[in-house]
């Protein structure tokens, strides 16, 4: 485990946490008892606290993490992550269970008891009530858990269980496996304008402008292909690119690429979001200032017209961008600016 201290923050894990490989727990965050943390996990709360309550279970790539200075994260006793979940600035109750590739967002409040669906979205702010199914994108009530459903199905999160009600949190679609062994491909950048996390992992040919920042878990997959990453650009925790010999994937500057992103071949502008928890098919492109919504899946060779939202499975254009949620963007690469110095001082 990679207990990593954030500024004059360090994390509180007790001795009967348990762990797989590479873990990482940063900055402002407490641990209860008896929590079991998977490959990959990450949990970051370098910018706000995060605080995890006793007996909860993380699957491997689950990522948890605030907004700066805006939003941490509590969660409840007994909560449950699957694979690739996302737990963004948000609340938690107490027993919840979140699916494979499910992400909460900012501001958001899951009641005790409550299931989300697998690759199922909860919009920034939404405040879901107690003891309910919720799915899709935004997730939305299916219906009133019964009383046995609950632990069936953190089981069914737990051993990846696919029978009966299990479907309804283990994902259909392929969540894929780590192929490079973190720390792979990754060394100390010499300018501290830039910065690799050490639980990155990178194969192929990689250029980085300056303040570009891949964070913790990313794996870069390019045997015999390229990618590069534009000026003040950042790649988020457990976000995956994966590329065939020859490909490229070409990212411009300002850019954010989401936590638990999935991405291939394409083309990204500039001043472009592409949101957590989505995928963009090969060949995807994304004008300048266009923005690919959370949990939204791009076709292959979508092209994501300048300055709009696209949203959806699949993603189609549903609105323009607006000036403010532009600004709000411009100062969340601003934060990773910072974010990179900061790391680069301490390591």
């Amino acid at each position: 485990m990679n207990v990593i201290p954030y500024l004059e923050y360090q994390p509180t894990i007790p001795k009967n946490a348990t762990h797989d490989r590479w873990v990482s727990i940063i900055g402002r965050a407490a641990v209860g008892e008896n929590c079991h943390f998977s490959d990959l996990v990450t949990i970051r709360a370098d910018g706000e606290s995060i605080d995890i309550g006793n007996s909860c279970w993380f699957g491997d790539y689950a990522t948890v993490h605030i907004a700066d200075s805006m939003f941490g994260v509590t969660l409840g006793d007994n909560v449950t992550v699957g694979r690739f979940g996302l737990v963004h600035a948000c609340k938690i109750e107490e027993n919840c269970i979140l699916g494979e590739h499910a992400v909460v967002m900012d501001n958001a409040t899951v009641g005790k008891n409550s299931v989300i669906c697998s690759n199922s979205v909860v919009p920034p702010g939404k405040k879901l009530e107690s003891g309910w199914i919720y799915q899709g994108v935004p997730a939305k009530p299916v219906r009133e858990l019964t009383s046995n459903e609950l632990e069936q199905l953190r089981s069914a999160v737990k051993n990846r269980q696919t029978e009966s009600i299990g479907e309804l949190v283990v994902s259909s679609s392929p969540v894929p496996d780590i192929v490079l062994d973190p720390g792979h491909g990754v060394t100390k950048l010499l300018s501290e304008q830039r910065y690799i996390a050490p639980t990155a992992a990178i194969d192929g040919e990689l250029t980085m402008d300056d303040h570009s920042s891949i964070w913790f878990g990313v794996e870069i997959n390019a045997a015999g292909a390229a990618v590069h990453l534009g000026e003040a650009s950042n790649i988020q925790d457990n976000s995956r690119v994966t590329l065939e010999p020859g490909e490229k994937l070409t990212i411009g500057q300002r850019v954010t690429i989401g936590h638990n992103v999935q991405m291939h071949s394409g083309t990204i502008g500039n001043h472009c979001i592409i949101g957590m928890g989505s995928t963009l098919g090969k060949g995807t492109v994304v004008e300048d200032g266009g923005v690919v919504a959370a949990g939204a899946i791009t076709e292959p060779n979508t092209v994501v017209a300048a300055g709009m939202i696209w949203s959806g499975n699949p993603a189609r254009q549903s609105r323009p961008l607006s000036e403010e949620n532009a600004k709000l963007f411009s100062i969340g690469v601003d934060v990773y600016k910072l974010y990179t110095k900061n790391y680069n001082a301490q390591s």
